[in-house]
């Protein structure tokens, strides 16, 4: 338990680390324009979408393709946000056009809304297909990665289908949202 949580703690302070420096960098680089620095979004995006559940120090599941962590990718109007939640609480959010919040996993409410968005994943897992393809959504849709130890899945709606519970994904979205909403509860 103790290497896995200095794992997860490196991990973090690594995240940090490298949002600290691309934020002050692109403040260097562009004070007039204020933009941030999408390498910072991508690279924190990309990290997620090619790590093992064993590197970050999550338990085996109980089969091969039971998801142990989620990625909801969404199209917004200012570019796109990324909320991912792992199977030990741990969630993120990230934002193409700057900020986010990581980890999380010191407060029970967010903890809580990333197991319930991986028991969410459980549940439309088969739904899924396999890929090795992470596009980012257009502006009103939304693109789903389920981590498993088989690879990663995906699913996708628009926004509108999964608000109005046209999708049968929308459940994912649900719990995923929560994970946002919490994060807003504490700031």
């Amino acid at each position: 338990m103790e290497t896995r949580m200095k794992l997860v703690f490196g991990i973090l302070v690594f995240a940090v680390v490298f949002l600290l420096v691309f934020t002050f960098r692109n403040r260097q680089m562009h004070k007039t324009t204020q933009k941030a620095d999408p390498q910072v979004y991508f690279g924190l995006r990309d990290m997620m979408l090619h790590t093992s559940r064993e590197r970050i120090g999550i338990p085996k599941p109980a089969n091969q393709n039971e998801p142990w962590g989620v990625m909801m990718d969404w199209g917004i109007p200012t570019g796109s946000a990324t909320t991912v939640a792992l199977a030990d609480g741990t969630a993120s959010v990230y934002l193409s056009s700057g900020g986010g919040f990581i980890g999380g996993e010191s407060h029970e409410s967010i903890r809580n809304a990333a197991k319930q968005a991986v028991e969410a994943a459980k549940g439309v897992q088969p739904l899924t297909q396999l890929t090795t393809d992470y596009p980012i959504p257009q502006r009103g849709g939304v693109i789903f990665y389920l981590f498993t130890d088989s690879g990663v899945f995906t699913g996708n709606a628009t926004e509108e289908q999964l608000r109005t519970h046209q999708s049968p994904l929308h459940k994912l979205r649900d719990a995923a949202q929560n994970v946002i909403t919490e994060y807003r509860r504490i700031q």
